[in-house]
């Protein structure tokens, strides 16, 4: 894949029905994965409105950048 120009994305949740082939696409365009873990509970029904869920989540990141001034 050509080398993209992706420098920031903040804040993007997106559902999808495969974890694996997200996390495949995403690092494709040169995102990293930071972590990956199950939450549920409480904490997870009072962010996303939806009780008694089970998620699985990955967060991913952009390069880091640094620009010369």
């Amino acid at each position: 894949m050509a080398k993209n120009k992706l420098l920031s994305m903040h804040n993007v949740g997106i559902v999808v029905k495969s974890l694996d082939d997200a996390i495949s696409f995403f690092t494709e365009l040169g995102l990293k994965l930071e972590g990956r873990q199950t939450i549920e509970g409480e904490w997870s029904g009072r962010v996303t409105g939806v009780d008694s869920q089970v998620v699985e989540i990955a967060m991913m990141v952009t390069p880091r950048w640094t620009q010369s001034a």
